[in-house]
């Protein structure tokens, strides 16, 4: 599997041995829950009715080669089964999709996902986009109009308030994310702020936004994933998010000394926040999608 996908990823801004060294450890991880009963209890089996051996992943023969398959609940709802492909041997095609959805038919999926480069031609529904680029090491971004502070626990209940008001507004003029965007709740806010990761936006020294980005891996990318990035209503329009971003860069690069990924996952019909990680400099450079089950 690990040739096969050095060769379906070699076109990632990263040195073939960074990209080798996070595939195998990728690949490692999830074949370690073929057999992990600790992973498979995470499952609702007794809700659902099966085994819980039922929820380990399987490394499946198809064709002569090897697809690593895995059941997923799409935002944790018991309602909307699907199976996960997270590494293989061979390009996913008809057969494959028949022989995993016969495979997992008693789990009644809904879909199969794949995860591909981002710049591929996609083949099914895209369900999110994973944008990244390596931290600076040239010149610094500079802005005069704003800075980042770290937050501080006193700064809990404006962050709080700050988070509930724009996510209002944003599910009020974009509906179609309602039920598939949400924000962090608020025990993960405050240990995010405890442990430093969550900074406020000021702009010429009035507070108008938040990010939270913590060091992480998204698939096989490791780094810093940015998991929450908020302007408050007030002050959207002047791409305060962007800017923040850049500035965020500025510090993960002097905080860590190496050239690490600033990552992030997107769903497709957000496209305030395509834009924002486009104008920092981000790129789309892998897609989770969606391919229909096949029972025939």
């Amino acid at each position: 599997m690990l040739g096969y996908m050095l060769s379906q990823y070699a076109e990632l801004p990263l040195s073939k041995q960074t990209l080798c060294s996070w595939l195998e450890k990728w690949i490692y991880g999830h074949e370690e829950k073929c057999f992990d009963n600790t992973f498979a209890e995470q499952f609702p089996w007794k809700e659902v009715g099966l085994p819980r051996a039922y929820f380990l992943q399987r490394k499946l023969r198809i064709n002569s080669q090897y697809f690593l398959t895995g059941a997923r609940y799409r935002g944790g709802d018991i309602n909307c089964p699907f199976i996960d492909i997270v590494a293989s041997s061979a390009v996913i095609d008809d057969s494959v999709l028949k022989a995993v959805s016969r495979e997992w038919a008693e789990l009644k999926p809904l879909h199969i996902r794949q995860l591909t480069p981002g710049y591929h031609t996609f083949q099914g529904v895209t369900d999110q986009l994973i944008y990244a680029s390596c931290l600076p090491n040239g010149p610094e971004y500079y802005d005069d109009a704003i800075t980042l502070k770290t937050a501080a626990s006193a700064d809990f209940e404006w962050c709080r308030q700050a988070l509930a008001e724009a996510y209002q507004h944003t599910l009020s003029t974009i509906p179609a994310l309602t039920g598939h965007l949400c924000s962090i709740n608020n025990e993960d806010l405050l240990s995010h702020i405890l442990q430093g990761n969550a900074y406020i936006v000021n702009e010429q020294g009035v507070r108008a936004g938040l990010i939270v980005c913590e060091k992480g891996d998204v698939a096989f990318l490791k780094g810093y994933r940015v998991t929450e990035e908020v302007i408050l209503p007030a002050f959207r329009g002047r791409s305060l998010a962007s800017r923040a971003q850049c500035l965020l860069q500025n510090h993960l690069y002097h905080f860590s000394r190496d050239a690490c990924l600033m990552t992030g996952t997107i769903l497709p019909e957000n496209l305030p926040s395509i834009r924002t990680a486009e104008k920092a400099g981000r790129t789309c450079v892998l897609r989770y999608e969606f391919l229909p089950v096949n029972f025939d």
